[in-house]
C-alpha cells in the first residue's frame, strides 16, 4: 500500500465527510422525513474510498463515477422490470450490460456494479421506485459525494479531478536523454499485457520517468569522481614540440590531453580538434598539407606559426575536485559542450581524467 499514515488519515476523514455531507444533504431535501423513502444507498461507500483514497485513478474522476452509476442504475432498473420472476439472471444480465458499456463509455466505476445489483436486489423498496430510483437517490447521491471529494481534496492541497490529457513535468534538460521508451512503446507493452490497469498511459509514463530520474539521482550522489575517473598517464608540457604531442595523440585514450606545468597544475587541454583548428585547411583536400606545415619544427628563431603545445591549447580550462560528486558533472559537461574534464585534488594538482564514457558507465553499473 502506498503513502504515508497521513495519505491514510486523510483519505478516511474525508470519506467519512464525504458520506456524512451526502446522507444531511438528503435529510434536508427530504426536510427530515426518512421513513418509507430510500436516501443512501451502501455503493456509495465504495465510491467514497475510490474518490477520496484514489483521487488520482480514472476510475475516481467525475464522469465515470456520475455516468457509470447512472448508467448502471438504469440497467438495474431494467432488467429487474423485465426479469420481475427471474431476479437472479437478472442481476447477471445488469452486470453484464454495466460492464460492457461502461467499457465503451470510458466510465468504469467499480462501485457502479454493485449499484446495479441494487437496483435489482434492493428489494420491494427500491422496486417501487422504477426509474426514479436513477435520479433519486443513485445521481444524488453521486453528485453530493462528488461535490464534497471536490471540495475536500482542493481544501487539503490536492488536485481533483486530475486531467490527464495534460503533459507529464518534463525531466530537466540534462536528464531527458536516458529515458529510452517513447509513450507509443508503453502503449504497445500495455497492449502485449492484455489487461485492464487502474491508470492512464500519461501518468504510468510519467511515473516511469520519475522513478528512473531518482534511481540516477541516487547513484550519482552516491558516486564521487574520484571513485569513476581514470588515471593520467599522458600529460603535455607547455613547451611540448607539436609534432611530439600530434605523435601522442594519435594513441591517447581519451579524448582530450591535459597540459600540466611541473607542479602538476593544469594550464589546459590539447585535443586532434586544437589541431585541426590552427591548421586553417580551407577544404578536405588541404587537411593533411595543413597539418603537415603546423607540425613540422622550424628551424630557426623566428617563426610566423605555432610551434609548441601551449600555443594552441584550450585555455582556461574547466576542472573538478575529485571529491565532487557525479550528479553535478553532468549539467557542467553538457553547459560548457565538454568530453573530458581534468580532476584535480584539494591544492589543484592534477590527479586524473573524466570522460563522457565513464559518467555513462557509471549510470549503467
Amino acid at each position: 500500500m502506498t503513502g504515508t499514515w497521513r495519505d491514510h488519515a486523510r483519505a478516511s476523514l474525508g470519506a467519512g465527510l464525504g458520506i456524512l455531507i451526502t446522507g444531511w444533504l438528503a435529510h434536508w431535501a427530504l426536510h427530515g422525513n426518512w421513513q418509507g423513502t430510500v436516501t443512501l444507498i451502501a455503493p456509495m461507500g465504495a465510491s467514497a474510498v475510490i474518490l477520496f483514497c484514489l483521487p488520482s485513478s480514472p476510475l475516481a474522476q467525475p464522469w465515470a463515477m456520475l455516468a457509470g452509476n447512472t448508467l448502471a442504475a438504469s440497467i438495474g432498473v431494467l432488467c429487474a422490470q423485465g426479469l420481475p420472476q427471474h431476479l437472479v439472471w437478472a442481476a447477471a444480465l445488469a452486470m453484464l450490460c454495466s460492464i460492457a458499456l461502461m467499457f465503451a463509455l470510458r466510465c468504469l466505476h467499480p462501485p457502479s456494479g454493485a449499484v446495479a445489483l441494487t437496483a435489482v436486489l434492493g428489494g420491494p423498496a427500491i422496486h417501487q421506485l422504477g426509474f426514479q430510483f436513477v435520479w433519486w437517490p443513485v445521481l444524488a447521491n453521486s453528485v453530493c459525494l462528488m461535490v464534497s471529494a471536490t471540495l475536500f481534496h482542493r481544501l487539503t492541497g490536492f488536485r481533483y479531478p486530475v486531467s490527464h490529457q495534460a503533459p507529464a513535468t518534463p525531466a530537466p534538460a540534462h536528464l531527458q536523454y536516458q529515458f529510452g521508451f517513447q509513450r507509443e512503446d508503453l502503449q504497445a507493452a500495455l497492449g502485449e499485457m492484455h489487461e485492464v490497469l487502474d491508470i492512464e498511459t500519461e501518468q504510468l509514463q510519467a511515473l516511469l520517468q520519475h522513478t528512473e530520474l531518482i534511481a540516477y539521482q541516487r547513484k550519482l550522489e552516491a558516486i564521487t569522481c574520484q571513485q569513476i575517473m581514470r588515471p593520467a598517464p599522458l600529460t603535455f608540457a607547455f613547451g611540448e614540440p607539436l609534432e611530439t604531442a600530434w605523435q601522442h595523440l594519435q594513441t591517447a585514450a581519451e579524448p582530450a590531453v591535459p597540459v600540466v606545468n611541473p607542479a602538476r597544475l593544469v594550464l589546459g587541454l590539447l585535443s586532434v580538434t586544437d589541431f585541426l583548428r590552427h591548421a586553417e585547411a580551407h577544404s578536405y583536400r588541404a587537411v593533411t598539407p595543413a597539418l603537415q606545415r603546423l607540425i613540422h619544427w622550424t628551424r630557426g628563431t623566428h617563426s610566423q606559426k605555432p610551434e609548441v603545445v601551449g600555443q594552441i591549447m584550450q585555455t582556461p580550462v574547466v576542472t573538478i575536485e575529485e571529491s565532487m560528486h557525479l550528479i553535478h558533472t553532468i549539467p557542467l559537461m553538457t553547459s560548457h559542450h565538454l568530453h573530458c574534464l581534468p580532476v584535480v585534488n584539494a591544492r589543484g594538482q592534477l590527479v586524473g581524467v573524466l570522460t563522457q564514457t565513464d559518467i555513462i558507465q557509471a549510470l549503467y553499473r
